[in-house]
């Protein structure tokens, strides 16, 4: 079975270490609990900024040091692991292309045994969707954060799980997603799934 998971705040905590680069040039004390909606234009983090402006910090954290310091979101290592053992495991990003050595680098120093795929969407950027990703590979369950994500897999067939964030506390609900709270229920509900 082929599983996709998404990267930022799945496996990597890539918001965190970007409100620091973020506070500390604009001289803000934002934290990850002010993060309402994954569209941060539309949270008091970039209220004030337009797309480009957004879309710009964003590029020059990703070419900054303070990116190189993301850390494994906690449960991951130990869940992709496991996963690796029976599932065949895509990463799906919006990450832009221009990142992708890095992106493989975070993976290569965590999980230097694994031959991991990755696909960069940048659906951000006018990509593909993640969902029509998922279909051409015949991905069956995506691992997400981003609500609108998770519900436009949802809706093509993808079983979803959406692992509980401030952003998506007020998700719409859809038969294919199922809420989790960490890499443990994820594994447990995965458990639940093959015995069915």
């Amino acid at each position: 079975m082929k599983i996709g998971i998404d990267i930022d705040e799945v496996v990597a905590g890539f918001i965190e270490k970007f409100l620091n680069y973020s506070n500390k040039k604009n001289k803000t004390s934002f934290t990850l609990q002010d993060v309402t909606n994954y569209n941060l234009r539309k949270t008091r983090v970039h209220k004030h900024k337009s797309r480009e402006e957004d879309l710009l910090e964003i590029s020059e954290f990703q070419n900054s040091e303070d990116f190189n310091l993301i850390e494994l979101i906690e449960g991951a290592k130990n869940g992709l692991e496991k996963l690796s053992r029976d599932y065949e495991i895509y990463f799906i990003t919006s990450r832009p292309e221009e990142i992708k050595e890095k992106t493989k680098d975070f993976f290569y120093n965590n999980f230097p045994e694994n031959g991991y795929k990755f696909i960069f969407s940048g659906d951000v950027y006018g990509g593909k969707t993640k969902s029509q990703i998922c279909n051409e590979l015949e991905i069956s369950l995506m691992v997400e954060d981003n609500p609108f994500y998770a519900l436009d897999c949802a809706k093509k067939g993808i079983k979803t799980f959406l692992l509980d964030k401030p952003w998506n506390k007020n998700y719409e609900k859809h038969e294919n997603i199922i809420k989790v709270n960490n890499w443990k229920e994820i594994l447990e509900k995965l458990n639940v799934e093959r015995e069915e």
